[in-house]
């Protein structure tokens, strides 16, 4: 039997003596602004987690003076559900968990965070923005463009925070960024409300070990497009990707952001269709952290989510020529010895490390590997066999990588392998010369060696630090 997940069968003001399970608090404490919510709203919480309590420390911390009802470690317990009415599932947890049958069998209501917050704030000024790629940059651009048009703003969701704390702080003119993933989207009731803004970035094949296949990421993906009770709804889709352009929206006005589309980006101005249908000029001086085709692809989402939230065209160039980039997402470290280094440990798709490998001219030092996704990597050999690059494949898809590359038709001599991050490093930077790149965009989850990708991210910051410090290679 598979779960069924509801809307909230009742109002954020209305949860006092509400017996709520939560499942999955997180290694990061993802689940404890949800929790402090709960709580502070008079419900009653339980939190059950499969980890052992040793290495939630760092969540259960932040968690010191909450009253909780029950906690339970190392696994899920059947009693858990037997006095509680809702139980809020944490994304992470994948369909395959046994768990999730025992709560379909129940009579508990079955809810995600990101329905609770698409049923309780304001639905007039939200936006919600998916895909596989750019859906961050995206929502911190959208949201940077919207405050420096005077907005006020709350960025969110699969981003990190929890937007629900506003509802103490009620602001009808608040506008809401929300990123959503494909876990969460897949997860959201069919009956439930659906953001009259969606945007879909750059799309490809990811997850399929939670998923299933490429088919079910996809319709999770396009769950967010379904009908929405809003008569203005609105899709803004990208051009660059056939995953993108096969989607249809019967339901919902459909702008198309790229080459060909209703927003695009000539001759250094962006031209973005307005909420009447107006095209609307802006000068488009782009951050480093903006450029390439990919960047462009953000900016364009960005430019016409906000425009469609009230911001202006002064406004959205400001925040492009300002933006800095988020961390670990083609970070560039600056160079030691003329070795440039680049920290891109977001990129945990092979597409994504696709796109890192296309942007610099330069001989490369590629950093590459992790846990696999069940993911093809004929494109990516494809792309990695067109430039002058080393690969230091690392952690345990090492030999899968190494051997996809190699019927890539790359050179042995270039190709290498190497248990972990610290020693891949090593070795690149004793072939590196001045000029070259040095970059880590992993194309993998980093799920093998390290908690996220931004420890992963983290770590090769401090080692090309270590390095600075001494001046020298490692």
């Amino acid at each position: 039997m598979s779960l069924l997940f509801h809307s909230p069968d009742r109002n954020h003001d209305q949860l006092e003596g509400l017996r709520v399970l939560v499942l999955g608090l997180g290694r990061h404490g993802g689940g404890t602004d949800l929790i402090r919510f709960l709580v502070s709203r008079g419900a009653k919480v339980s939190v059950s987690e499969n980890a052992p309590e040793k290495e939630l420390a760092a969540s259960l911390a932040k968690l010191e003076g909450i009253d909780l009802h029950r906690k339970t470690f190392d696994r899920h317990k059947s009693e858990d559900l037997d006095d509680c009415d809702w139980v809020v599932v944490n994304p992470a947890i994948p369909p395959s968990s046994p768990f999730l049958e025992e709560i379909a069998s129940s009579d508990t209501r079955a809810v995600t965070e990101m329905g609770l917050a698409l049923s309780w704030l304001p639905s007039k000024h939200l936006a919600a923005i998916t895909g596989t790629n750019g859906k961050s940059t995206t929502c911190v651009l959208a949201g940077d463009m919207l405050r420096a048009s005077g907005k006020s703003v709350s960025v969110g969701g699969n981003l990190g925070g929890s937007l629900l704390g506003d509802l103490d702080r009620p602001d009808p003119e608040r506008r809401y960024i929300i990123e959503i993933s494909s876990f969460q989207a897949e997860r959201l009731e069919p009956d439930g409300i659906r953001p009259r803004i969606v945007s879909v970035t750059n799309l490809s094949p990811d997850h399929l070990d939670w998923h299933g296949d490429e088919s079910r990421y996809f319709a999770a993906k396009q769950r967010l497009l379904e009908p929405s009770q809003d008569e203005e709804a609105l899709a803004i889709l990208g051009t660059s990707d056939p995953f993108g352009v096969g989607f249809s929206c019967p339901h919902r006005r459909v702008i198309r952001c790229g080459n060909e589309g209703e927003s695009r980006q000539e001759d250094g101005v962006l031209s973005v269709m307005s909420p009447d249908g107006e095209k609307i000029s802006i000068p488009y001086r782009p951050s480093l952290a903006l450029e390439g085709d990919a960047g462009i692809e953000n900016v364009l989402h960005a430019a016409t989510i906000s425009i469609h939230l009230g911001a202006t065209a002064e406004g959205i160039s400001q925040a492009i020529h300002d933006f800095k980039g988020l961390p670990h997402r083609y970070q560039d470290l600056g160079e030691i010895r003329g070795i440039r280094f680049i920290d891109d440990s977001k990129a945990t798709s092979p597409e994504s490390a696709s796109a890192a490998l296309a942007r610099s001219d330069a001989p490369v030092h590629w950093l590459c590997g992790g846990q696999s996704k069940g993911l093809d990597l004929v494109a990516l050999a494809n792309v990695a066999r067109k430039r002058d690059l080393h690969a230091y494949c690392f952690g345990a898809v090492q030999k899968e990588l190494y051997e996809a590359l190699q019927r890539g038709e790359i050179a042995d001599d270039r190709l290498h392998q190497h248990a972990e991050l610290e020693t891949a490093l090593a070795a690149a930077l004793n072939c590196a010369d001045t000029g070259d790149v040095v970059l880590l965009s992993p194309a993998f989850a980093s799920f093998d060696q390290y908690s996220c990708f931004e420890d992963r991210g983290i770590h090769f910051q401090q080692l090309v630090e270590n390095c600075r410090q001494t001046r020298n290679v490692l």
